[in-house]
């Protein structure tokens, strides 16, 4: 199997949508604490590219349980080299509005978050300050950071701590998402599938597979299968299904990507061993899909 690099202190590398005080950077941290170091990368698309033996680990947003799917890692997982999907991190979201010290809630002309972040908090947005501008940044902490460079009528909507994290920054509002019951799911993703994880994991019994269907070519042909069909040789009961457009030359020909679980326990197996049976039912179901002339590539088995 592959061994990760590790670093002098024996500690691994972990990238991360930085900066610091992002909730990936959270969410990062309440799954390796203080065993790993944290590499910031700017995009949710960098913190992939940077997999490798040297940084074998990577955390990026997934799904927010009120604004759905995180697209940047959805496209980033219909690539050709998507790393390997080992866990997931459930982290509670609770937005803050930040300002300059001093800075009135009146005197607030533009808004800047991330894309999540924003729609999380359309309401109170639209209620409080319903003529602002609105400006998509990369992450809630790159908003933070980017008000000591901006004219004080900005705000940002970001994590209490970067209020901690950036010196000149305090809070103006607490809490201010649509939703108080607001989670966000985290993928901990590994450079490939033979990547050592650092310590052992409780199995969640889970795995993210994508699929596509292969196109009719006429109305005549009943060979090709429907995603319904394909879905259904999995013989594992599914958890979500969420179509994104494929990345192929064919236009509006889309990929699903499925999730699914395994719901059997079974005590008294080690943690190797239940991993290694549940990759080897995940491969066969793979393989059914295949047989049925389905397109599908396991991208992840925690």
């Amino acid at each position: 199997m592959e061994l990760s690099d590790s670093e002098s202190d024996g500690r691994f590398t972990v990238a991360f949508l930085g900066p610091l005080g992002t909730y990936t950077h959270e969410a990062a941290y309440k799954r390796f604490a203080d065993h790993a170091h944290y590499l910031e990368r700017k995009t949710i698309a960098d913190v992939f590219s940077s997999l490798s033996p040297s940084v074998p680990l990577g955390v990026v947003p997934q799904e927010n349980s009120t604004f759905g799917s995180v697209i940047e890692t959805c496209n980033a997982l219909r690539g050709s080299h998507p790393g390997f999907v080992r866990g997931e991190v459930l982290l509670k979201i609770d937005h803050c509005l930040l300002v300059r010290k001093g800075v009135k809630l009146d005197e607030i002309r533009k808004v800047m978050s991330h894309e999540q972040a924003l729609g999380q908090c359309q309401e109170f947005l639209a209620t409080h300050l319903p003529l602002a501008t609105l400006e998509k940044s990369t992450s809630t902490a790159a908003a933070a950071r980017a008000l000591l460079d901006n004219p004080p009528e900005c705000a940002a909507i970001c994590s209490q701590i970067c209020a901690t994290l950036f010196q000149g920054l305090e809070v103006l509002r607490q809490g201010i998402q649509g939703e108080t019951m607001n989670f966000t799911r985290f993928y901990v993703v590994a450079h490939s599938r033979e990547t050592v994880m650092p310590f052992r994991h409780p199995l969640d019994g889970k795995a993210l597979v994508r699929i596509s269907a292969p196109k009719l070519p006429s109305k005549s042909s009943s060979t090709p299968r429907s995603i319904v069909q394909l879905l259904d040789s999995l013989r594992l009961d599914v958890t979500f299904i969420d179509r994104r457009p494929s990345v192929s030359l064919e236009p509006f020909h889309d990929v699903y990507f499925v999730g699914v679980c395994n719901l059997v326990d079974e005590p008294g197996r080690s943690g190797e061993d239940l991993w290694s049976s549940w990759t080897s039912e995940v491969d066969e179901a793979a393989e059914r899909v295949r047989q049925m002339g389905g397109d599908i590539d396991v991208l992840g088995v925690w």
